[in-house]
């Protein structure tokens, strides 16, 4: 960064000389990621009382509610635990998920729930991208949990593993999906290099 002459003189500007360090590497990037704020997407409108849902996004919600929020809560639709959600394991990857960290054979294949503000643009899906649409996604759900020793309980109830949703049930839940979409957001020139 120091040989940038751009990044000189924005640093200068930020801190009063051109020096470039670490520690206000570090600075600048924090202050820069406080301004990143994706509040301004249809589901905010709708819940500021700006717009309303159409009747399939509205669907979408109540499905979603139901059979999602356990998991994707809160405003950025994540409780930020790591679960166990069935993916095969994919020797390609030798990825186990928190076991790596934890060693613990309670976390293999425990993997963060993402967060699904802007989820409509940020295919491939699932910790190693083997997913390129939403439908996939939900499909997996519905149709391909594996059983595992330690698949998380949301996904082992009443004797079905997964979550059972219709294909019109997926098409409305992928409709809410998309009313997370920030468009402000990811159009915005402040963010664009």
């Amino acid at each position: 960064l120091n040989a940038d002459a751009n990044y000189k003189k924005m640093f200068k500007s930020a801190f009063g000389d051109d020096n470039i360090n670490g520690e206000r590497i570090l600075k600048a990037l924090s202050q820069f990621m406080v301004t990143m704020v994706s509040a301004d997407s249809k589901y905010d409108q709708v819940k500021n009382g700006k717009a309303s849902f159409t009747n399939e996004e509205y669907q979408g919600k109540t499905l979603f509610e139901n059979k999602c929020s356990s998991c994707h809560s809160g405003e950025l639709f994540t409780d930020e635990s790591y679960r166990n959600t069935g993916m095969y394991y994919n020797s390609q990857y030798d990825d186990r998920g928190r076991y790596r960290v934890t060693l613990d054979w309670n976390d293999n294949m425990k993997f963060r729930v993402p967060s699904l503000r802007n989820v409509e643009l940020t295919a491939p899906y699932m910790h190693d991208g083997r997913f390129y649409s939403l439908e996939a996604v939900l499909n997996f759900y519905s149709d391909n949990v594996e059983n595992q020793p330690n698949l998380d309980p949301i996904l082992k109830q009443n004797g079905h593993i997964g979550i059972a949703t219709t294909s019109l049930e997926k098409q409305y839940i992928i409709a809410f999906l998309k009313t997370l979409t920030d468009r402000k957001f990811i159009t915005n020139k402040q963010f664009a290099e």
